[in-house]
């Protein structure tokens, strides 16, 4: 397989990627977003869609990325580091973790998706998997496996904020994801993601994150807000998916004809 990733190519050269989510985990829609494209495919294995530890799962779904020419960004539902290596030993190339508390936890899976962490061995095995093409890839794959992989951590708890700075200390922490909902739950506001507390908190970690040069991801899904996140400085962008791209475009036509019936 393509072990390149451009998804973290365009991150590090401080570039704004743009991706959606896939609801439905269809390598047909991964495809198709690809040739549309979308930088990358949402794919949150945290509250839906078939089990992680299932490889051959992500066998086809990194297929259809690599022929659409766009890149998986797998949410995970823990950090577990036996997790972290099936995924990528499938061919997986970005993934994240939901709800971090500490710096320890976030090192713990970094290390877990490198053979080399921070100048020591790390926590990464080798494999067969789709990765490695089935065993066939040549001599330089560790070294380009620790290149081209990219993890990254979603802040959503408060003891997340509390311990921020020593998580963006982490060796090989790709990028922040920010996720308001969670926090604002956290925060005693649940659902409130507009709550003047969640704002300014989200905006603590953002100017934090650029402080430390760690690329931020955000959802946003109409035009202006868009634009205003990417003039915030944020790189990774969710603008959409495609069970939400169906109800309103479907609904409107069906509105927009209702009398016909």
């Amino acid at each position: 397989m393509e072990q390149r990733n451009a998804f973290r190519h365009a991150i590090e050269n401080g570039d704004v990627v743009f991706g959606a989510r896939s609801s439905t985990f269809s390598p047909t829609v991964i495809e198709i977003y690809g040739e549309l494209g979308i930088d990358f495919v949402w794919l949150d294995f945290e509250h839906m869609g078939p089990s992680p530890w299932d490889s051959t799962v992500f066998e086809e779904l990194t297929r259809a990325a690599e022929i659409g020419g766009t890149e998986l960004f797998v949410r995970l539902p823990s950090g577990d580091p036996s997790l972290i290596r099936k995924v990528l030993d499938a061919g997986v190339r970005n993934v994240f973790i939901p709800r971090v508390d500490t710096a320890e936890e976030v090192r713990e899976a970094a290390k877990a998706a490198r053979f080399v962490y921070d100048g020591e061995p790390g926590e990464r095995g080798m494999a067969s998997g789709r990765s490695r093409t089935w065993g066939l890839s040549g001599g330089d794959y560790i070294e380009t496996e620790d290149r081209e992989v990219c993890l990254g951590v979603m802040i959503e708890k408060t003891t997340a904020v509390d311990e921020l700075d020593d998580i963006l200390s982490v060796p090989e922490l790709g990028f922040v994801f920010i996720g308001p909902s969670d926090l604002s739950v956290q925060m005693g506001h649940p659902g409130e993601k507009t709550h003047p507390e969640v704002v300014e908190t989200i905006e603590q970690i953002t100017e934090a994150c650029h402080e430390a040069d760690v690329p931020t991801g955000v959802i946003e899904t109409e035009p202006e807000a868009i634009e205003s996140a990417v003039d915030d400085g944020h790189q990774i962008i969710r603008i959409g998916g495609d069970l939400a791209s169906i109800k309103s475009t479907l609904s409107e036509r069906l509105d927009s004809v209702d009398s016909l019936r």
